[in-house]
């Protein structure tokens, strides 16, 4: 039987920077990045949390085959290029960039780390438009 849900702590997100990530192809580390997928047995997105030093970027330009991504910006400022166009970014900053679309994102602090979460899905992927429409109402009402 296989479990219904599961629960982690990583921890202050202001920790992630002491995270690394070693890509399995290329043993490239990634500083500063937590992929939820491996830690939760994610199985229809990849979520990763994210903080960059002042400075850092990512780093190689890459582009997906069949995966969208969201970056939601929550601490800090940097830049964002797709396909050779730049634009700021700052908290409160949400970009979505489709697969083929060349990306990177860079932070140009020179003294606040860049926080950010990317979540990676397939395209075209959700059965609706509607946010709500793949909830369910139960009966049952937790009692706080």
């Amino acid at each position: 039987m296989s479990k219904s849900f599961e629960f982690i702590n990583i921890g202050k997100f202001e920790d992630i920077k002491d995270s690394q990530y070693t890509l399995p192809d290329s043993k490239k580390v990634l500083e500063g990045k937590i992929f939820l997928n491996e830690l939760m047995s994610l199985s229809g997105s990849e979520i990763s949390l994210n903080s960059f030093a002042p400075g850092q970027y990512f780093p190689f330009d890459h582009k997906h085959i069949k995966n969208e991504e969201i970056f939601i910006i929550l601490k800090g400022n940097g830049e964002f290029e797709i396909d050779g166009n730049k634009f700021q970014i700052e908290e409160g900053s949400v970009v979505k960039v489709s697969p083929k679309e060349v990306r990177n994102i860079c932070n140009t602090s020179k003294d606040t780390n860049l926080l950010y979460i990317v979540i990676q899905t397939r395209e075209d992927s959700m059965n609706s438009k509607k946010p709500t429409e793949d909830g369910i109402s139960v009966i049952e009402r937790t009692k706080w």
